[in-house]
């Protein structure tokens, strides 16, 4: 597999990870600890696949997901309801 594939490949796969770990993060915000669960993990996979491509000095063609902080992935948004 050459470098344009293998790169196209792991932006698909850092976008849809971003994608359901918002996800998890806005359903966390309504007491679920299994989608809380899963915004931790997102956030890992995200960190581990940007050092990866930094090892590798990749350069994203989406420049937001090299500057994506997958801690933001853990800090809960207060519910709209919420004071």
């Amino acid at each position: 597999m050459d470098v344009d594939k293998t790169q196209a490949i792991l932006e698909e796969v850092m976008t849809h990870a971003i994608t359901a770990g918002q996800r998890a993060r806005e359903e966390a915000a309504g007491g679920s600890a299994h989608a809380q669960g899963q915004a931790f993990a997102y956030s890992d996979l995200i960190g581990l696949i940007q050092e990866q491509a930094a090892l590798l000095n990749l350069t994203w063609a989406d420049q937001s997901l090299g500057t994506f902080d997958p801690v933001s992935l853990l800090a809960t948004p207060k519910r709209p309801d919420s004071p």
